[in-house]
């Protein structure tokens, strides 16, 4: 996934959902912001006021079209809504509390599944099926981007996208925890560079060297 056009992109997991604050398995259910997670979109078009986006892609999903919406406004991009980019779907768990199960949905994608392998869950989607509609949508971005982008998402899907960027393996490499009290910056190259970003709170706008996940 290189080409020889200069990239950087900044990654972002949108912000608190209501299924989020009720602690349910969103998934791919469809939940908006609340007063919380939009506060935290304006943190993040707050960080990146001065940086150049030439591009902002999006899951399809409302919680991160919704959180891209500020950024966008304040530089006049149009956002890119990208389906290949939303949650893994969670199958019947999806809309359930996290604690409902001893082994519920998050624990079952920590497991060290392999490509062919589904997720054990009734009517979700298979691991490797997440992998590649991500993979191959990344790729499209990579190949058409002049500058620097925006791509907000999901935790599992950033995990995935920033293991591709840093070519760390899998997706559920431990190195990978993905928050959205963080922003991610990625510049590539031969040896991508990765920045994290904070967002919100004493430490806001500071950048620290490296995946941060504390």
């Amino acid at each position: 996934m290189r080409n020889s056009k200069p990239k950087r992109l900044f990654l972002a997991r949108h912000g608190e959902s209501v299924a989020n604050q009720q602690k349910l398995i969103s998934g791919q259910l469809d939940t908006p912001l609340t007063e919380k997670g939009r506060n935290q979109a304006q943190w993040l078009c707050d960080v990146l006021k001065n940086e150049p986006l030439s591009a902002i892609y999006a899951s399809s999903l409302s919680r991160a079209m919704e959180t891209a919406r500020p950024t966008a406004e304040y530089h006049g991009v149009d956002i890119q809504s990208v389906g290949n980019f939303k949650e893994i779907h969670f199958g019947i768990f999806q809309g359930r509390p996290v604690d409902e199960t001893g082994m519920d949905a998050l624990l079952l994608w920590r497991a060290k599944l392999t490509d062919e392998e589904i997720l054990n869950i009734p009517v979700s989607e298979s691991l490797g099926a997440f992998e590649r509609r991500i993979t191959e949508y990344l790729e499209f971005v990579l190949l058409n981007l002049m500058g620097t982008a925006l791509i907000v998402a999901h935790r599992n899907t950033n995990e995935v996208i920033l293991s591709k960027l840093l070519g760390l393996g899998t997706s559920t490499n431990a190195a990978i925890n993905v928050k959205n009290k963080y922003l991610y910056e990625i510049e590539l190259g031969d040896t991508p560079i990765v920045n994290t970003i904070r967002l919100g709170g004493e430490f806001h706008g500071k950048k620290f060297a490296g995946l941060k996940d504390e």
